[in-house]
C-alpha cells in the first residue's frame, strides 16, 4: 500500500473512533456493554497509530509525508489521552 492510502486509512480509523465515542455518549447507538464502545474506540486508535508509525519508520520516504504522519501521530496521541486517559479517572 502507498503511504497516502495508509494515511487516509489512519484518518478514517481516527474518525471511526470519534464517532464511536460520540454515539456512546450521545446515545445514538445503545451498546449493551459499555466496555464494548471503549474497546472498539481504543482498537481504532491503536490501528491508526500503528499505520502512522509504519510510515514514520519507513526508509526513503519523502520528508513531507513523514512530517504529515508525525503530525497525525501527535494528534492521535492527544486525542487518545483526552478520551481514554481522562475517562479512567
Amino acid at each position: 500500500m502507498s503511504n497516502k492510502s495508509l494515511q487516509l486509512i489512519s484518518l478514517i480509523l481516527l474518525l471511526l473512533s470519534l464517532l464511536t465515542e460520540l454515539s456512546d455518549s450521545q446515545g445514538w447507538i445503545s451498546f449493551n456493554n459499555p466496555e464494548l464502545a471503549f474497546g472498539l474506540s481504543l482498537g481504532f486508535v491503536l490501528f491508526s497509530l500503528s499505520f502512522n508509525v509504519k510510515i514514520i519508520r519507513a526508509m526513503g520516504i519523502p520528508e513531507k509525508e513523514k512530517k504529515k504522519s508525525q503530525l497525525m501521530t501527535l494528534v492521535t496521541a492527544i486525542y487518545a489521552f483526552l478520551v481514554f486517559g481522562i475517562e479512567l479517572f
